[in-house]
């Protein structure tokens, strides 16, 4: 046996690293030779009547106005949202990261906080359980999917003129959001879905609906930015609304399909938006009390439309604008039932400016003019003063306060009356309670102005209010209760729900 000096074996140490440092150096790995890019925010758990009251409001309202309330919502791209912050000229959203309901139901989730509680050093008493992000979603290549699975037990109860009616149902609700995790561009794919089933038999009232958003942002460099859009969405039309038939069973549902193109540049302290906005809408039948089909086919119609907007940054805080647009809205038969010719140009001008003092205030406010003219010279033109914005407010962490306004013009189905102006505010409070626990109020007035026909003008008032309690970050318990009134027609609505969200 040979038997070595400890200063032998240390010669013979050192030669070693020495051999391994220089193959590191002279032969890198895979492993090496690409990183990962950084990682993409995702996109918010929020109601569709939170802090973005209306999801739509850069949209197809002038284009396709039935359809406001009911078409694809546009997802939040990974940075589309610090666009204010950034001085970005286009509206970004987000939407619900626990789907129970559709967003009218009692059951909606609630909203990724503005101005989050932060967590201590140690990730200790401050981290906030039902936070989405939280949640590790699947991993696809270089996208996240982050799905969620909601059951829930309502009950509803309507009141109408001669009548009233109730129901218990059960709503099971899906959802999920796809985002991209590359160093340059982004991509998020955001799709909800909600099924109805009554308990007892009967399919009355039932409301299933289905929404699904593409948001793909191209960065081309030289601050120019380009989002390419498309959507899908589904829902049957409501017994309150003017175009319901009137004694049907069943009212038809809607189909709603989306695409739109947008390119924004930055030059210098000048902030330049254009976007192309397209829709494609189609009615299904609906069904009378004997069960007979009535086509709805003769407001099947398509929309197109283009959106100019400029603004002035005369600070990073505060972005004035103007903003002009012109759609056209075309039907697929040129007279409809009633032989009215209904298809139409909009045009409209208005006038804001944006704001932004960080995570405790943001939004932006805008006043200006809204313009229909139909084809048949037998439907008077539609003129109105518009009021649009959104509000988020954070007095102190945990605490979000949204406000909305939004102005738009509505067409009747059929007969010898145009259309409608609807004024719409929505508020909201989200308040964490504790850090697995969240409360909600929030209210609503929906003023509608039938300035071509001679029905009364209606006011509709909503309000609701909600908890959620995040049993662990995969598992959140909801309830809510909701009231919606309409004086003027002797309509009211209560409903009240409770269920579970399984989350990944």
């Amino acid at each position: 046996m040979v038997i070595h000096s400890p200063a032998e074996r240390l010669s013979t140490w050192r030669k070693a690293a020495a051999l391994l440092l220089a193959c590191t150096v002279l032969c890198p790995t895979d492993s090496f030779a690409q990183s990962t890019g950084p990682q993409a925010t995702t996109g918010g758990a929020r109601p569709l009547t939170s802090a973005d009251p209306f999801p739509d409001r850069n949209d197809l309202s002038v284009i396709d106005p039935d359809s406001v309330s009911r078409k694809p919502v546009t997802p939040t791209s990974p940075a589309a949202t610090d666009a204010v912050a950034t001085g970005s000229l286009r509206s970004t959203t987000t939407l619900n990261e626990d789907i129970s309901s559709p967003a009218d139901e009692a059951t909606a989730a609630y909203e990724d906080p503005q101005n989050p509680y932060e967590p201590t050093v140690d990730g200790g008493e401050n981290v906030v359980v039902n936070d989405p992000t939280l949640t590790p979603g699947i991993r696809i290549g270089t996208l996240t999917l982050r799905p969620s699975i909601s059951q829930t037990l309502n009950h509803e109860a309507k009141k109408f003129p001669g009548g009233s009616s109730d129901r218990n149902f059960l709503t099971t609700g899906i959802r999920g959001t796809l985002t991209s995790d590359w160093s340059r561009h982004a991509l998020t794919v955001t799709g909800e879905g909600a099924y109805q089933r009554n308990l007892g038999g009967s399919s009355a009232g039932e409301e299933p609906s289905a929404n699904i958003a593409a948001d793909l942002r191209l960065d081309l460099g030289d601050g120019t930015q380009a989002n390419l859009t498309a959507g899908y969405a589904f829902s049957r039309e409501d017994t309150s609304d003017p175009n319901a038939v009137s004694g049907a069973s069943v009212q038809g549902g809607e189909h709603i399909f989306t695409g739109g193109a947008s390119i924004e540049r930055n030059v210098g302290i000048l902030k330049a938006l254009a976007a192309l906005e397209l829709s494609r809408t189609v009615y299904t039948d609906a069904k009378g009390i004997n069960g007979q089909s009535i086509s709805l086919a003769d407001r099947d119609r398509y929309g197109a439309g283009l959106r100019g907007r400029i603004g002035y940054e005369l600070s990073p805080a505060l972005i004035p604008f103007l903003e002009a647009t012109a759609a056209l809205t075309n039907y697929d038969q040129t007279r409809d039932n009633s032989g009215y010719e209904r298809s139409s140009q909009t045009y409209g001008i208005k006038a804001g400016t944006q704001l932004d003092l960080g995570e405790k205030l943001k939004g932006e406010a805008a006043i200006g003019y809204l313009r229909r003219g139909y084809d048949d010279s037998r439907l008077s033109a539609i003129d109105a003063l518009s009021l649009d914005g959104t509000l988020v407010w954070s007095p102190q962490r945990g605490t979000d306060v949204n406000l909305g306004l939004r102005t738009t013009i509505e067409d009747f189905a059929g007969g010898a009356r145009g259309g409608w102006v609807s004024r719409e505010l929505t508020m909201g409070l989200t308040q964490q309670l504790r850090s697995d626990l969240v409360a909600r109020l929030t209210a609503g007035l929906e003023r509608r102005s039938y300035l071509t026909s001679a029905i009364e003008d209606q006011t509709k008032y909503s309000a609701g209010a909600g908890l959620t309690w995040g049993i662990n970050r995969y598992l959140d318990l909801t309830t809510d209760i909701s009231y919606e009134t309409t004086p003027a027609t002797d309509d009211s609505t209560w409903r009240i729900g409770a269920g579970l969200t399984l989350k990944r």
